[in-house]
């Protein structure tokens, strides 16, 4: 893994300061003068009688062993394999790794060379194979104990993880080899690693007068620079790093944190993004755009930087800030269910994701009771000092307030109902009742007439008398 900058980029959250450190650990640099996920290595060795550098990143030659001749055919294999390995270079194409192992594993078999037995260990290596680049690195130097780049690599594959323990190391091998650039090199990244920079620029300089081509020297002496508030030296420093490497992210992104402490943040965005595009996973570049993304309130690139950090690295605080660029980007359940990934891998150590929980719960879903839980446990973790410090207090009362008045309007219900209810009971009870007298029996309907004239029969009615008409008087 490359590893990080000496710059770190605080991710200021919406509800919470989340700092998103790219860390300052010591970086895995290798013989030739760069990192990468498999440690660039050494130059590939030219042959015994005339080592030069043929690799995209040199650092130190493959000296000559005095006295040794090879047989034609070894010479032939070997020229054909640094031919090989120089087409790749002047073509600016990707190095064929598979293609140079073939070539240097046909030099081993032809004859036992040293140089060839380390090209062989700098292509395993570069494959991935680890465990193959180790043994051929180190049947190179039981072939030529003086094969100082062998020995370099070698303590790549097997150095400490103490830094201590690392530097002694690395020590050792520089006053084994005293021209060796890459020992020097390696122990300059320790030194300022561990911030003892006035020791880290001197070795860097004592890397670059054995070679001018150490890109890892250049790497050292540039965040030493950095560390030190000198940013056009820094500037400088890493614009001849990548002269000599164009293909590194590191130096490209270094560039990125130089103008970003100029406040040139356009630049610096340009080059991290362009950190990015020569390697998609290299995370101090994703951190920093995460971060300025944060900052402009981006939340499309908030979640994209966030889901690309965490494809290559899960981070608690990382997942919280997705989470975060969710629940604005309208998607509250999501939110949620981040902020509960969040919780998982910060091991229940990460308090602001109960108040980024709490805000989601209040603000998106509008359900006051449990988001007054999240706040509450929030405060409860980090401390009444930190929570008072951010916007925890004001919305737990808020909160309160919402609460008390739906309950108050949940009794103001309840008692309107039961009013009603005692209402209706009285109304019921004042309604007056028909009483007859006890006895009676109800009067019988009369019978109805049949249309047509009257009923015939013996209790037929006689129809009355109709009276004479008048005729109107015209007088």
């Amino acid at each position: 893994m490359r590893p990080a900058m000496t710059t770190r980029h605080a991710l200021p959250l919406a509800v919470a300061l989340l700092a998103c450190a790219t860390g300052s650990g010591a970086s895995r640099e290798t013989s030739g003068g760069t990192s990468s996920s498999t440690a660039r290595s050494s130059s590939t060795a030219r042959g015994p009688s005339n080592p030069t550098s043929t690799s995209a990143a040199p650092a130190s030659r493959t000296p000559a062993a005095p006295g040794r001749e090879l047989s034609p055919r070894a010479q032939r294999l070997f020229a054909e394999a640094v031919a090989t390995a120089e087409e790749q270079k002047r073509l600016k194409v990707p190095t064929d790794w598979e293609t140079l192992e073939r070539r240097w594993r046909a030099v081993t078999e032809a004859e036992p060379v040293p140089e060839a037995w380390f090209n062989l260990g700098l292509a395993l290596q570069h494959r991935g194979r680890p465990d193959e680049a180790r043994a051929a690195y180190q049947r190179a130097l039981d072939l030529e104990p003086r094969l100082a780049p062998a020995a370099a690599n070698l303590l790549l594959l097997e150095e400490p993880a103490d830094p201590a323990a690392a530097a002694q190391r690395w020590s050792e091998l520089a006053r084994r080899f005293p021209d060796d650039a890459v020992s020097r090199a390696r122990l300059a990244a320790l030194y300022e690693g561990a911030g003892q920079h006035a020791e880290a620029w001197k070795l860097g300089r004592e890397a670059l007068l054995r070679d001018p081509r150490a890109v890892a020297a250049y790497k050292a002496m540039m965040r030493v620079a950095f560390a030190r508030g000198k940013l056009d030296l820094a500037h400088l420093l890493a614009v001849k790093a990548r002269k000599l490497d164009d293909t590194d992210p590191e130096i490209v992104a270094f560039v990125g944190d130089v103008l970003a402490s100029e406040k040139d943040a356009p630049g610096a965005v340009a080059q991290w993004k362009k950190a990015v595009a020569l390697d998609e996973g290299y995370l101090p570049a994703r951190y920093a755009l995460l971060a300025d993304a944060f900052g402009k309130q981006h939340w499309e690139g908030v979640a994209e930087q966030a889901r690309a950090i965490l494809r290559s690295a899960p981070d608690a605080r990382v997942q919280l800030a997705l989470g975060v660029a969710l629940r604005y980007l309208g998607k509250p359940d999501q939110a949620l269910a981040a902020y509960d990934q969040a919780e998982k891998l910060g091991g229940g150590k990460l308090p602001e994701v109960h108040l980024a929980r709490g805000v989601a719960l209040m603000k998106s879903k509008e359900q006051c009771e449990p988001a007054l839980a999240a706040l509450r446990r929030y405060v409860a973790e980090a401390g009444p000092a930190a929570a008072a410090e951010g916007p925890a207090m004001r919305l737990t009362r808020e909160c309160e307030q919402i609460v008390l008045a739906g309950r108050q309007a949940e009794e103001a219900a309840r008692e309107m109902k039961a009013e009603a209810e005692r209402e209706a009971a009285r109304k019921a009870a004042a309604q007056p009742k028909e009483v007859r007298p006890t006895g009676t029996r109800a009067p019988e309907a009369a019978p109805q007439q049949p249309s047509g004239g009257p009923a015939a029969g013996p209790h037929a009615m006689p129809s009355p008398a109709r009276p004479a008409t008048v005729a109107a008087d015209g007088g």
